[in-house]
């Protein structure tokens, strides 16, 4: 399934990533301790070279001296990629509206 992702750093330091599958679907959230753990993930998840270097960009830019959000990348995950990556059982915030 194709998932956006973004990536911000929290006040406290955490790398926040946020995955959805469309702009009006539910949006799982997930924190790290620093953005080296969540790289360190992405490196065995399989995604293809390309990919990963698009993620390892916007996870540098989301969690750079700035503050400013990253968004979006879009990237094919299967449910063991989603589970690798930790997004698979993150909290759920934001459910779509009925």
């Amino acid at each position: 399934m194709l998932y956006r992702l973004s990536f911000n750093k929290t006040d406290e330091g955490l790398l926040r990533v946020s995955a959805s599958t469309e702009p009006s679907s539910e949006q799982v959230i997930s924190m790290y301790d620093d953005d080296q753990v969540f790289l360190h993930l992405v490196g065995y998840a399989g995604l293809g070279p390309e990919i990963e270097q698009a993620i390892r960009t916007a996870v540098q830019i989301g969690f750079g001296p700035a503050n400013t959000p990253s968004c979006c990348e879009e990237v094919e995950l299967n449910d063991h990629q989603l589970a690798l990556l930790r997004l698979g059982t993150a909290r759920r915030l934001h459910p779509p509206a009925v």
